[in-house]
């Protein structure tokens, strides 16, 4: 097998993991052009990985050292063969990724590991920060800012998605307050509001990524109590409907 089929058999893996583990960063990729998936498939199967690491065991260590491992692939100091550090370390030897903003998402998640009892808005948004929006930050071109402040939103939007979840998971999660709810919504509109006037309309399927954000925040600030009921993802038929659109006519 050549070398250019085992690539490709690589980032077919890492599709297919994506698809079953973030379907909504899937179909968002699925919008882009072979080369944008090129890049997207391994960095949202990156980010898969290192999202589940901390939750493989109940002992830390364990967490610990998978996350070790991925920053050992980041930082050139591994070539365990693996179906996705394969990819991802091509995309880093060819410049098309930042180790820096690989690195910030593994150190966030590195707190996961002794828990996700985090009660404060500063706490959440600094999360989202460091994951979502180091993670679309890492993913296309543009306003380093702009880039992070988007993907904060929607890592905004998804921890108040993944509140049942979440509260299944245990480890120290605590409900939120419909206030910290309604603060963390307006929190994560603003920032969508500052990244639609910043960076250019006609996006790319990594700027799509974040195409529920919107829905989601403003049901969160006009109707908190849903959030804890798992209740503010919206009708699947306008979720997809939504996303085919922002794809036709190439906007996000």
């Amino acid at each position: 097998m050549s070398a250019a089929e085992m690539s490709h058999d690589a980032l077919n893996a890492c599709a297919e993991l994506v698809a079953k583990g973030d379907p909504d960063r899937f179909l968002a990729a699925m919008t882009g052009t072979p080369e944008e998936r090129k890049l997207l498939f391994p960095l949202y199967a990156f980010n898969l990985e290192i999202a589940r690491a901390p939750f493989m065991s109940n002992e830390p260590m364990v967490g610990l050292v998978r996350l070790q491992f991925w920053r050992d692939v980041i930082e050139g100091k591994t070539v365990a063969t693996h179906e996705v550090a394969g990819p991802l370390r091509e995309l880093l030897a060819s410049g098309e990724l930042d180790a820096m903003l690989l690195a910030r998402m593994i150190d966030m998640r590195e707190r996961d590991v002794d828990g996700i009892g985090r009660v404060s808005a500063s706490s959440i948004i600094e999360y989202a920060e460091g994951t979502s929006g180091a993670l679309i930050a890492a993913s296309v071109h543009g306003d380093p800012k702009a880039l992070n402040d988007l993907g904060t939103a929607s890592g905004i939007a998804n921890w108040l998605l993944s509140l049942p979840e979440l509260s299944r998971a245990g480890r120290g999660h605590v409900q939120p307050t419909e206030d910290l709810v309604t603060e963390l919504a307006a929190e994560g509109l603003r920032r969508l509001a500052i990244a639609r006037r910043t960076l250019p309309r006609q996006g790319s399927a990594a700027l799509r990524s974040a195409w529920r954000a919107g829905g989601v925040l403003t049901r969160a600030k006009s109707a908190p109590h849903l959030a804890n009921e798992g209740a503010l993802g919206g009708s699947e038929f306008a979720r997809r409907g939504r996303l085919l659109w922002l794809s036709t006519t190439g906007r996000w």
